[in-house]
């Protein structure tokens, strides 16, 4: 027997307690059953020289790829990785590590012995060089330091290794042929922090003379000025106001444009960052995102817009997060209404923008093929929601444990880390799982050492995390994984 009731633009079907509306679009719960998993893997294996990004990298990037989206250029990891081989020389608070053709790069000068840059054999996990001589200038004996390591052309690495005495960082350019530093670079912008996106890298500096912020366009090797970007905001005096941002958002760039959020000249007070497309060969704007919803107005007649923060390309489009969809809250409230917004990369045309829920808080995301993973919080429970980046429709969602955290993705899975508490909430195990981005189906689960992976929410890999710094491990092209611990490195594969 069938009930059909007619209301409005909705109706309502009775068979056996199932319900639609014409207007709504209900996501599904992904299935985990044998046969869902394995279709899913199927799908996957055909996956093979995966490319996320238009990204002519050869070695590893922190975040995968210049696209920003945590999605690494390598095919999909369909079972519980097993380590391969792990080594502790003794370091203590080792670097990121670097991957490149046939090593990763990785040390630590925090330690009396094996101190310096290691280079070590990718399949083997025996160290082919060591650099120690970094270690005995600019006070860096006994600390960690700040590193950060770049592809150059020939088959070299820079490394940049800033001193704890104050005096200029260094810019080594490392031999993989040879495993020995064989010059250093002088940065033509002292002291202005650099990024690397291809064969240009863009360094930030302030004229506080002139009254703005310049982003610049430089060559590989340092010392000559490409192009320079005046249209930018000087940086915000005072960092306690609750609505200081930095002048730039973190990069993302394709096909030879640079996106990041930025506050430009022409902004009206109180101004916030807006999406740019900077063209990375001669630095000048090709369009600027205008439209960002009012998020707070108080008692000052000073209305406050979305901040579009760190921009994202999944399947070549950009996608940031904005707030106050739904309308503006009161002085330093939550706005209402979070969402995803999708751009065309060449024009700034707005493709979609998410519907909001109720009470959803949009916490992380990262790219999963033509899904973007999305980490929210509903209230007081934790959800990953899964977008079509083709038109921005919710394709499936499915809960999470509080204690679990969005990672990263390759070649159409993504994977989630979560710490295993016992029931005085004390920490006793460390999950990490595989899902396929299509379908939100779990593919497999694995009890890892806690010491390999990081999960909390202030964890490098969240990219709304305020706590910057670099993951503690990669993907590599063949699906392999490489990470450091407190005390060495290791390989997953």
């Amino acid at each position: 027997m069938k009930l059909i009731i007619e209301k409005s633009n909705c109706v309502i079907r009775i068979t056996i307690a199932f319900l639609f509306c014409a207007n709504t679009v209900l996501a599904q719960t992904p299935d985990d059953s044998p046969k869902a998993r394995d279709a899913a893997i199927a799908r996957l294996k055909n996956v093979s020289n995966y490319q996320p990004c238009d990204d002519a990298s050869s070695m590893t990037r922190a975040f995968g790829t210049t696209c920003y989206s945590r999605e690494f250029a390598a095919p999909p990891i369909l079972s519980a990785p097993k380590i391969e081989w792990e080594i502790n020389p003794g370091w203590w608070s080792v670097w990121a590590p670097f991957v490149t053709e046939n090593y990763v790069l990785t040390g630590s000068c925090n330690n009396e012995t094996n101190a310096g840059l290691s280079i070590i054999n990718k399949k083997t996990g025996k160290i082919v060089w060591r650099i120690s001589n970094i270690c005995a200038v600019g006070n860096r004996s006994g600390s960690m330091g700040s590193i950060q390591f770049f592809e150059l052309p020939s088959n070299e690495v820079l490394m940049y290794y800033a001193r704890e005495d104050g005096s200029p960082a260094d810019y080594y350019v490392i031999s993989l042929k040879t495993g020995k530093i064989v010059r250093s670079l002088k940065l033509i912008k002292p002291g202005a922090p650099i990024r690397n996106y291809g064969n240009v890298f863009t360094a930030v500096t302030q004229s506080f003379k002139n009254g703005y912020s310049i982003l610049s366009g430089l060559n590989t090797s340092l010392d000559k000025v490409l192009w320079e970007n005046t249209n930018f905001q000087l940086a915000m005096k005072d960092k306690l106001d609750p609505h200081y941002q930095p002048t730039f958002s973190a990069g993302a760039s394709e096909d030879g444009i640079l996106f990041l959020s930025a506050r430009s000249k022409e902004q009206a007070e109180p101004p916030t960052r807006q999406l740019q497309a900077i063209n990375l060969k001669d630095g000048k704007i090709l369009w600027r995102h205008t439209a960002q919803p009012y998020t707070e107005q108080n008692g000052n007649n000073k209305t406050y817009r979305s901040d579009d923060g760190i921009p994202i390309i999944v399947n070549h489009k950009v996608i940031i997060k904005v707030k106050g969809i739904d309308g503006p809250t009161v002085p330093n409230g939550e706005p209402f209404g979070q969402a995803l917004r999708a751009f065309d990369k060449n024009t700034g045309k707005i493709l979609w923008t998410t519907k909001p829920q109720p009470k959803q808080q949009i916490i992380n995301r990262v790219g999963a093929g033509t899904i973007v993973a999305t980490e929210v919080l509903t209230g007081k429970e934790k959800e990953i929601w899964g977008y079509n980046t083709i038109d921005g429709k919710l394709v499936w969602k499915r809960k999470i444990s509080n204690n679990a955290g969005l990672l990263c993705g390759s070649g159409g899975a993504f994977y989630v880390g979560e710490r295993i508490v016992d029931e005085n909430n004390k920490w006793k195990d460390t999950r990490l799982q595989g899902f396929d981005g299509e379908t939100g189906t779990l593919l497999w689960t694995s009890s890892l050492p806690e010491r390999f992976f990081q999960y909390n929410a202030t964890s490098p890999w969240n990219i709304e995390s305020k706590r910057g710094g670099f993951p503690v491990w990669t993907i590599d092209k063949d699906g392999a994984i490489y990470g450091v611990t407190l005390k060495g490195a290791y390989k997953l594969k």
